[in-house]
């Protein structure tokens, strides 16, 4: 009857994975995709002409349904008659009134991707499908006969397909792929040289203050933790919404880094420190109007008469303390971010 809908299914094949990009929440492939549908006015009696079952036209010479992918920011989002005609599309006709169209598009869909396990992460991208002529009762879409098919899609080296499945909304069909990243890449490069910077700057404290290069070696290790932080800024995502618990961890490795810069100037102050009051001038005075007898004795006496003695002992026993705290911190944000990305 005229006044029914067409029955229309599609069956979408990726072929390759080429970019999934974090920052722009876009996945980029490219697809093969077929659309089928039972047209009654494009069906004959094979037997009539020389037991042909099927024949290939120009897709300009038969009606096209409309089947839009709403996630899609490329430019062909939707494929239609005008689609169809500018790109010199062919259709397959059987007698049956069954009919093929394909095409291989280049693909980028929009996601909403969720990286809070970075780099030990999962990703969910929905190819969404509707056909503006459901709405006019031209057109059904047939979700049991659709299909989403991996088997031509070439392995990807940073993506493993986990799973992929196809869903019926309404008028909506939804065929959804999810992907896990393979970690071992981003853990050489990125997780384990974070981890390595965050021991290095508690052996900042190991330094000896003597050696005068405690403030050089911590500014160093905050100047490498701040271009590693500005590196993955420009890779995240901009959403307050998901925020990777690894840049968590990262930014709190640089306030770490440049708590020790500011707790290193203070001990180094503290050590170098001049001028004494009147009584240490004093006490320095009575000390030096002693005589000993043992030579040892007379070396410890000598020291604890220095003036600046006690001060450089205070500045060590500052730079310990400092240390047992940035080694507390440091297994506290280790602990933390092992517990939320295993969890």
């Amino acid at each position: 009857m005229f006044s029914d809908r067409v029955p229309v299914w599609i069956q979408l094949y990726p072929l390759s994975i080429q970019k999934l990009d974090m920052r722009s929440q876009t996945l980029q492939s490219a697809i093969w995709f077929e659309i089928e549908w039972m047209d009654e006015y494009l069906t004959w009696n094979s037997s009539d002409f020389d037991n042909i079952q099927c024949l290939r036209l120009p897709a300009t010479q038969v009606w096209v349904p409309s089947i839009c992918n709403v996630k899609e920011i490329s430019g062909k989002r939707c494929i239609n008659f005008g689609s169809v005609m500018h790109a010199g599309n062919e259709v397959e006709i059987c007698s049956t009134g069954h009919v093929f169209l394909q095409e291989t598009l280049q693909s980028i869909v929009s996601c909403q991707f969720d990286v809070r396990k970075f780099p030990f992460d999962s990703q969910k991208c929905v190819f969404y499908y509707i056909s503006p002529n459901e709405y006019s009762h031209s057109v059904k879409i047939l979700s049991n006969l659709s299909s989403f098919d991996i088997q031509y899609l070439v392995p990807n080296e940073e993506w493993d397909v986990v799973s992929n499945s196809v869903d019926m909304e309404g008028l909506q069909i939804y065929m959804t792929i999810v992907l896990r990243r393979r970690p071992m890449f981003t853990f050489i490069s990125v997780v384990l040289p974070i981890v390595v910077l965050s021991v290095m700057n508690t052996f900042c404290y190991v330094l000896p203050i003597e050696s005068g290069e405690k403030i050089g070696m911590s500014v160093a290790i905050f100047l490498t933790f701040a271009v590693f932080g500005s590196i993955l800024s420009d890779t995240m995502p901009r959403n307050s919404e998901n925020i990777s618990w690894f840049i968590v961890y990262v930014t709190t490795q640089i306030v770490l880094s440049g708590s020790t810069v500011v707790m290193e100037t203070i001990v180094l102050r503290m050590y170098h420190r001049e001028g004494m009051s009147l009584s240490h001038k004093t006490e320095s005075t009575v000390c030096n109007s002693k005589n000993t007898s043992s030579g040892i004795e007379e070396k410890r006496k000598n020291q604890s008469c220095d003036p600046n003695f006690n001060w450089k002992r205070r500045a060590k026993m500052l730079d310990k303390v400092f240390m047992i705290f940035n080694i507390f911190l440091n297994i506290i944000c280790v602990s933390i971010f092992t517990y939320f990305v295993l969890s």
